[in-house]
């Protein structure tokens, strides 16, 4: 059995152990959560008619979804989540990239006849990849064992503890939401889940409901919270984690205002199984900041290594316990990528003030205008606090600068003219393009391969 499943066992023989996942409609204790995790994975096993098949699951949101979790981890075997929301070619293009033995989804266990047998493989949980742009299916396998290295470790950073109740809205499809779901287990914490696009719109509504002590997403949640509140934020929430991109203090003070008291800003990637940096901030500290972005720690958690090539370039994570490569897929661009077995050049520049790293956005968002270089993740940002809107600013072959701006074009005239008062003159966009809303990838980040379409289109 790998080490993973035994941390998972021994959660329900701890004393007092009140652990609970619950989503709207069931609640399932510890024990029984063992119970039916070890029920399907023998489902599994027989239907695929290999003793570690690799399994596609295609749930909700759910315990059931959670269940399918553990039966991978009691038994051993490889598995990948897939959005059942998502669009049915991106389901089906998945699919004959990842080749598995069988599917589980809502209308029960089906064997795969055409898969190609992976018996070789190494079992643990294939993450999708988005890379630097989005693009095709890229799958990228943890292994449980190295999982079991990281849970203990990302848990102590998010202050994580049997006492706890985790809040999760995001599809497990997401690394994020695997990685928060994953930790929770191991610490013995209680799960709330729920695959409602209300609770997902409205999370301090969902955190209220739940009386939940923790969660863990984009920033871009961050506007909806602020959006949602009409009093005090749940009392029970202690911490908000963030991760999945960078956090801008402004955005880190926002939390502080909505009554959170902790704000946990995470780092890493899909292709290095959990994060690898993590940095806390309490209501009232100081928040120092590169380019308006808050820090993402002193680059280490467990046996993760967050480093920078040099001073000013790129981040990269190092640990033993990396995947060894994409499973399928490769990343359009050039970043992420290994750099020897144990080692990840992320695509991410990177800044250190004194031991505290800052993640600055992509490397390929950086560009050179008037003698000095603009940070086009940053511009966006300052956009953003300043006027609380939503940018994506490319450069064109010829040098200009083109914003893309979600929402109505009646207001780019008034930002046209403030532009000036809150940018360098040569970050100023020259051209701005509203459009209904950014393109965007499941996990929620900006698609930027389709936003450069755009961009280009309208340049």
């Amino acid at each position: 059995m790998n080490p993973l499943a035994e941390r998972i066992r021994s959660v329900r023989t701890r004393p007092r152990s009140y652990a609970v996942i619950a989503d709207r409609r069931t609640s399932v204790g510890a024990d029984g959560l063992v119970g039916a995790a070890e029920e399907l994975r023998l489902a599994l096993v027989t239907a695929a008619g290999v003793p570690r098949p690799l399994v596609a699951v295609s749930l909700p949101l759910s315990t059931d979804a959670v269940v399918a979790l553990v039966a991978a981890i009691l038994g051993d075997l490889s598995v990948c989540f897939v959005d059942p929301s998502a669009a049915e070619e991106h389901r089906r293009s998945l699919l004959q990239a990842l080749h598995p033995d069988v599917v589980l989804d809502r209308s029960g266990i089906r064997a795969v006849a055409s898969s190609s047998s992976r018996s070789s493989l190494e079992a643990g949980y294939v993450a999708m990849s988005s890379g630097s742009t989005g693009g095709g299916p890229k799958g990228v396998l943890s292994s449980w064992a190295g999982i079991d290295a990281f849970v203990p470790h990302g848990a102590a950073a998010l202050d994580l503890g049997a006492s706890s109740v985790w809040a999760e809205v995001s599809h497990l499809s997401y690394d994020l939401a695997m990685t928060n779901l994953l930790v929770a287990l191991a610490a013995g914490s209680s799960l709330h889940l729920s695959g409602s696009l209300g609770d997902r719109l409205r999370p301090l509504g969902f955190c209220a409901r739940v009386e939940a002590t923790h969660l863990r997403l984009a920033p871009r949640f961050i506007d909806l919270a602020a959006n949602e509140r009409t009093g005090a934020s749940p009392r029970s929430l202690r911490v908000w984690g963030s991760g999945g991109d960078r956090l801008s203090a402004a955005d880190a003070q926002r939390v502080f205002d909505l009554g959170v008291p902790t704000v946990v800003n995470t780092y890493g990637t899909s292709e290095t199984i959990g994060f690898a940096s993590a940095a806390r901030f309490d209501a009232g500290d100081d928040l120092p900041t590169v380019h308006g972005a808050v820090g993402i720690g002193r680059g280490a958690v467990g046996a993760w290594r967050t480093s920078l090539e040099s001073a000013g370039e790129m981040l990269a994570i190092e640990s033993p316990h990396l995947p060894g490569g994409y499973l399928f897929g490769s990343p359009n661009g050039e970043y992420p990528r290994w750099d020897g077995p144990e080692r990840v050049l992320t695509g991410d520049v990177g800044a250190r003030r004194g031991e505290e790293l800052f993640c600055l956005g992509r490397a390929g968002r950086r560009v050179k205008r008037s003698a000095s270089f603009v940070d086009l993740d940053a511009l966006d940002a300052e956009v953003k606090q300043a006027f609380g809107l939503a940018t994506f600013t490319a450069a064109t072959p010829e040098g200009d600068l083109v914003s893309l701006v979600e929402g109505p074009g009646a207001q780019l005239d008034d930002l046209r003219r403030s532009l000036p008062t809150v940018l360098r003159p040569d970050s100023v966009p020259d051209v701005l393009v509203p459009v209904p809303q950014l393109p965007r990838l499941g996990n929620g980040k900006i698609d930027q391969a389709a936003a450069q379409a755009l961009v280009s289109t309208a340049g």
